[in-house]
């Protein structure tokens, strides 16, 4: 005879913590910052209790703070913090405009979460802080790119430029993927970049 398999599974407060901040990324795509509830959260979570969100993130103001952290860094990439010393330009645009991160599902999570920095000062706070990490590191990686061209580029202008070509090329992605394609939005991004850097894109475009 068998043994009988254990009803429940055991979540270390690690697991249990992603699978929060997991479930709130879900509620904000599904319903917005209305449907960022605890019970919709704890059920989206497999059912958890509602005191591991007190334990984990303090207040459901704690787990939303985790959600903007978790989705900038996914939005980064391998620019996130602490994840790589010297960004490339190349890996930004591929990971910023890649088709699993221009989803409606994403734009959805995103809308809810901007619209939280405006009201939330301390999450403000931190998107200050992200923010003036993504700039940095792609000044970074303008330095790295210019180096050895006897060019004189505006970097913190340029990168100022980058941002904010890619939140509007990543936003209409999303709103509707058939408008521009992924080589359309690729290759805005390294016409911008060029006209400063020169020829730098990979060979196959």
């Amino acid at each position: 005879m068998s043994a009988a398999k254990p009803k429940y599974r055991r979540y270390s407060a690690e697991d249990r913590r992603e699978m929060l901040i997991e479930a709130g990324l879900a509620c904000l795509a599904q319903g917005g910052i209305t449907g960022f509830t605890i019970d919709r959260i704890c059920a989206a979570a497999g059912g958890a209790s509602r005191g591991l969100v007190t334990h984990h993130f303090g207040s459901k103001q704690g787990l939303l703070h985790a959600c903007y952290t978790a989705a900038y860094d996914r939005m980064l990439g391998a620019a996130a913090p602490g994840r790589a010393a010297e960004a490339d330009l190349t890996e930004m645009i591929e990971a910023l405009l890649s088709d699993d991160y221009t989803t409606p599902d994403t734009l959805k999570a995103w809308l809810a979460l901007w619209g939280e920095v405006a009201n939330d000062p301390d999450l403000r706070a931190e998107h200050r802080r992200y923010y003036d990490h993504y700039r940095n590191s792609v000044i970074a990686a303008v330095r790295k790119e210019a180096r050895g061209r006897a060019l004189p580029i505006p970097e913190t202008s340029l990168a100022v430029l980058f941002i904010s070509l890619i939140d509007g090329l990543w936003l209409e992605r999303c709103m509707d993927p058939e408008r521009l394609s992924r080589e359309d939005v690729r290759r805005a991004c390294y016409d911008l970049l060029e006209a400063f850097l020169g020829p730098f894109r990979p060979a196959v475009d």
